[in-house]
């Protein structure tokens, strides 16, 4: 069943609603979350958006308005060449697909313990279904005109979230994250007047530089806030019992369906104030 304000998302309901928007939480005291297209086996939200003080989760986020002064002279100089060796533009994902994925497929290569890699045919299925919903923008490498980075882009009517975020290793000195945030984040803080760009939140499922770097270069800031987990009961009472033999459990990480169950406790340590050590 269709639940309003819900979603399903990697085996979890989520809010549709903003960050900074109140959740409604009925339906998880109703049971009724249980029922929700898809199956999920927990409901993950959040509360206290951008509370000013330090929490265990957090979002990364741009406000408005948007310009470099206030980063680094050596990080506006990395931005603006960035903009000399490649070009960024919105593109159809649909009519792209093909080199979307060689990009998706290449970036994926260089990550430790992701466990969630699309196959070319579901890939092309995912640009079909997101061609409506997202904005995609494309970098392409101005000698070859090969793209070589994208990234794709939910438009609400005060923000925006930035979601997948591709890039491919071979071409990293063409700097195109550099060009491609610099672009869209003009475009949609300056241009289009949105209150702030997010980044989406802690990242818990593969080692990444991501946020520490935007911070560094474009002047995001952590949004802390106070996550919230409840399980559906068969898997309440898993977590219970797994919980307490989670770092041997790490010593397995490298094995998939360790590393799912690993990441599902890690939020668990989040939300138990366990957790505070940065990725």
């Amino acid at each position: 069943m269709e639940i309003k304000g819900w979603k399903y998302y990697n085996h979890a309901a989520i809010p549709t609603s903003a960050p900074h928007e109140e959740v409604n939480t009925e339906a998880i005291e109703s049971g009724d979350i249980w029922k929700l297209d898809g199956g999920p086996m927990l409901a993950r939200w959040t509360s206290d958006f951008d509370c000013g003080h330090e929490t265990n989760w957090w979002y990364i986020i741009r406000k408005a308005p948007f310009d470099l002064e206030g980063v680094a002279a050596k990080e506006r100089k990395r931005v603006r060449q960035a903009l000399k060796k490649c070009y960024v533009k919105q593109v159809d994902m649909t009519e792209v697909s093909a080199e979307l994925y060689a990009c998706y497929s290449a970036a994926f290569e260089h990550y430790e313990n992701a466990d969630n890699l699309k196959t070319k045919e579901q890939f092309e299925d995912w640009c079909r279904e997101s061609a409506a919903k997202v904005e995609c923008w494309a970098a392409y490498d101005n000698e070859t005109d090969i793209l070589i980075g994208f990234i794709t882009a939910c438009v609400y009517d005060t923000y925006v979230e930035l979601q997948t975020a591709k890039f491919t290793p071979e071409y990293f000195n063409r700097q195109a994250s550099d060009a491609s945030y610099y672009v869209m984040l003009d475009h949609y803080l300056n241009s289009c007047n949105k209150q702030y760009v997010s980044s989406g939140s802690r990242n818990i499922n593969h080692k990444t530089n991501t946020q520490e770097y935007k911070i560094r270069r474009f002047g995001y800031e952590k949004a802390y806030c106070t996550l919230h987990i409840e399980y559906k009961p068969k898997i309440k009472t898993l977590i219970k019992i797994i919980y307490p033999f989670r770092k041997i459990l790490r010593w397995f990480d490298k094995i998939t369906i360790v590393h799912q169950v690993n990441s599902l406790l890690v939020m668990e340590e989040v939300k138990r104030g366990k957790k505070k050590d940065i990725d």
